[in-house]
């Protein structure tokens, strides 16, 4: 069976020399339908005869790819294209995983060429298909830019509430202060405590989100195939695949717009603990004074 034609897998699969298990494999993961993902535990390495026998050739023969097939393959951040099978890296033995219980491989196969019909035309594809692949795409963009400004204002208001809790009383303040209002600004500022954490995590997601090979993929075929309405072999799986993205982005909006709104929260009750707080030491020290020049009178 082609890969193509192979359903993605539901669990890892087991690769087996001699009766021990060596690796493990996942095929088309997470809706990536040319591409499949290898799993080698430290173990493996050290059995005995096995570990020069670890090259991504050996891999993929197991699973009935020749090296040819590949486009690329990635370790961790490191990506090496697969040059028609010529790629001398592709029979080098693998080294073993730093500091990880598994070395993880991801390759990425060519997609198959599409055959070209009788009357040497393209396939036509109804413009309604077209018009919902760019309103999909149009929508995550939309998104994106909420995002965008999520991003942007939980920055500012993150150092905002920075600020506002390392404040300082001033002197006067300290002595005039209401010993209750003391404590209610505390406590304002004790929440910045457990909010600063989800800030920095939107903030972080929303600019990891950006830079995803899936959504650089989907950017590349929507520039040079969908916008142009010009056909493409895995036109059937990007619907799929631009919903998975969708919904990422509108759960990532929704967790922007509610650490936002308690932020937002935050500060304002800080704000208001403080200006209540600035208020009444402020009368308590006319009261002090009129009271001081009061009792000098009656002297």
């Amino acid at each position: 069976m082609r890969f193509s034609e192979q359903p993605p897998s539901k669990q890892w699969a087991a690769l087996k020399c001699q009766g021990e298990k060596i690796a493990e494999v996942w095929l088309k993961p997470e809706g990536e339908p040319f591409a499949l993902t290898f799993r080698i535990s430290l173990k493996s390495f050290q059995l005995p005869g096995i570990g020069q026998r670890l090259t991504i050739e050996n891999l993929l023969t197991a699973v009935g790819i020749a090296t040819d097939e590949v486009e690329s393959w990635r370790r961790e951040d490191v990506s090496h294209p697969g040059m028609n099978g010529s790629n001398p890296e592709l029979r080098h033995p693998l080294s073993p995983p730093q500091d990880v219980p598994h070395l993880t491989i991801y390759v990425r196969l060519k997609p198959p060429q599409a055959e070209a019909p009788t009357d040497s035309r393209e396939p036509e594809i109804a413009s309604e298909k077209w018009q919902d692949l760019e309103s999909r795409w149009n929508a995550i963009l939309g998104l994106e830019a909420t995002i965008d400004t999520l991003r942007q204002r939980l920055e500012s208001v993150r150092m905002q509430m920075e600020a506002a809790s390392n404040k300082t009383l001033t002197g006067d303040e300290k002595v005039h202060a209401l010993n209750a209002d003391v404590a209610q600004w505390n406590k304002a500022k004790g929440r910045v405590h457990y909010a600063l954490p989800k800030v920095k995590e939107f903030i972080h997601r929303a600019t990891w989100a950006m830079g995803t090979p899936e959504r650089k993929k989907l950017e590349e075929l929507f520039k040079s195939h969908i916008q142009l309405h010009i056909p493409f072999p895995e036109i059937d799986q990007v619907p799929h695949q631009l919903e998975f993205l969708l919904k990422d982005r509108q759960l990532l909006s929704g967790q922007g717009v509610t650490v936002c709104q308690e932020c937002q929260s935050i500060s304002a009750d800080i704000q208001g603990a403080l200006r209540n707080l600035q208020s009444n030491a402020a009368a308590n020290t006319r009261k002090k004074m009129s009271e001081a020049r009061t009792k000098g009178k009656l002297f």
